[in-house]
């Protein structure tokens, strides 16, 4: 369930001054996970990780921004709120000269962070230090810093996408591609002891694109049963025919392809319902989309952040959850799904087959409106279908994607390297 504010985020120097002279417990690993921004996906993976990590025998810190989304109440875990950071989904409309002042500031803070990071690492002096996604120049600068500097035994990187996504700029790219980007990318991977991955699909992208980096591996990504409440969800037949969109608006997920396919699926289910809910990225232009929506009819507009604390509503009134990506490399989003007993229905692009086993847990379709109705129709006309298919992605979800089978990869991953 939800977890509640039992134990308060503690600072960074009262923790750093616990720690520094208690490297493990009962012979574990002092573990140090830092994810700057306090809320959102890239949040809630770092906290549910280290909380396994701790319930395997290690003393870990979550080092992260104000006011963070969780709190732990796991002994051995703390979440420290240690960077003058922000909350990643708010004001996301803003545009302008107040974008670029917010950008610039947001810089500032992002350099201070980093700054703090290093001096926490260097007063700890862990036996790993664990960093997520690199996004931007700046994180791969730094995190060259630490590798030099920090006083770690082993530096890791979680890379969320390899290469990561552009949710900033207008134009149709998807990927970062700039030759500083590429270039400092690879030498922040090859200065880690060890970069993990969520999949087969993505080890396969960062060797092609970093064939130097010396040690790539697997750790999976679990579900979200440990921070969203168990509420006896009802199956999937019990919601109506709708279907949900859930996740950050960016250009890479397609929301325009998924309004043309559910234009086709009202022709054929006039019932159906389409909810796209979630934060909206400066690279979508939601004005367009709300006037498509508009046209199509019984398309339920909630663009902003959701709390989890809502969530367990959201998944049980949709009998199925789309993912019309352009290509992924791993979406929390489907472990999500998974959790909530939601079969699911993708694009068959990037790591997708990874996550999803066609037929069992959902559908894959061909990348085009038409296939992409097909697969949505199967579902949301067939409670029988969408009843199996969500049995099927729940026990995927608690048997094939779980916490602790995450942490004793990594931390055998950590051995080796």
């Amino acid at each position: 369930m939800t977890e509640s504010p039992d134990r308060a985020p503690r600072s960074a120097t009262d923790s750093a001054t616990d720690s520094a002279t208690d490297s493990a417990v009962d012979g574990g690993l002092r573990i140090v996970l830092v994810e700057f921004l306090p809320r959102g996906g890239m949040f809630q993976f770092s906290f549910q990780f280290a909380d396994a990590l701790a319930r395997a025998g290690n003393r870990v810190t979550l080092l992260t921004g104000p006011d963070p989304e969780l709190t732990s109440t796991t002994p051995g875990f703390d979440v420290v709120s240690a960077f003058p950071t922000w909350n990643p989904n708010a004001n996301t409309e803003v545009t302008g000269p107040a974008r670029v002042l917010r950008r610039i500031t947001r810089a500032l803070r992002l350099v201070e962070s980093w700054r703090r990071a290093l001096t926490y690492l260097r007063s700890v002096r862990p036996d790993v230090a664990q960093f997520g996604e690199l996004r931007f120049v700046l994180d791969t600068s730094a995190l060259l810093a630490v590798a030099r500097l920090g006083r770690v035994k082993t530096l890791v990187d979680v890379a969320h996408n390899p290469l990561p996504y552009d949710v900033h700029g207008k134009d149709q790219s998807v990927e970062k591609s700039g030759r500083l980007t590429r270039a400092l990318l690879n030498r922040a991977y090859r200065a880690c002891d060890l970069v993990l991955v969520l999949g087969d699909g993505p080890k396969q992208t960062l060797m092609q694109a970093f064939p130097d980096v010396a040690r790539v591996e697997v750790c999976g990504h679990g579900d979200y049963s440990g921070v969203t409440a168990d509420e006896g969800l009802p199956a999937p037949s019990a919601a109506p025919p709708a279907a949900l969109f859930f996740g950050a608006w960016t250009k890479y997920k397609q929301i325009p392809l998924l309004l043309e396919a559910f234009a086709l699926v009202r022709e054929r289910l006039p019932e159906a319902v389409l909810t796209l809910a979630g934060p909206v990225m400066p690279d979508v232009d939601l004005p367009e989309i709300s006037a498509r929506a508009d046209e199509i009819g019984q398309v339920d507009m909630r663009p902003g952040y959701v709390d989890m604390a809502d969530l367990p509503t959201l998944f049980s009134s949709h009998r199925v959850v789309m993912f019309t990506y352009q290509t992924v490399n791993i979406s929390g989003s489907i472990h999500m799904a998974y959790t909530f007993g939601r079969p699911v229905v993708a694009t068959d692009v990037g790591a997708m087959r990874d996550v999803v086993q066609p037929g069992v847990t959902g559908l894959l379709t061909a990348n085009d409106a038409g296939s992409i109705a097909d697969a949505m129709v199967e579902i949301l006309g067939d409670p029988a279908t969408a009843d199996r298919m969500g049995r099927a992605a729940a026990e995927e979800g608690h048997r094939g994607a779980s916490w602790s089978s995450v942490a004793g990869r990594a931390l055998a991953a950590y051995g080796r390297a």
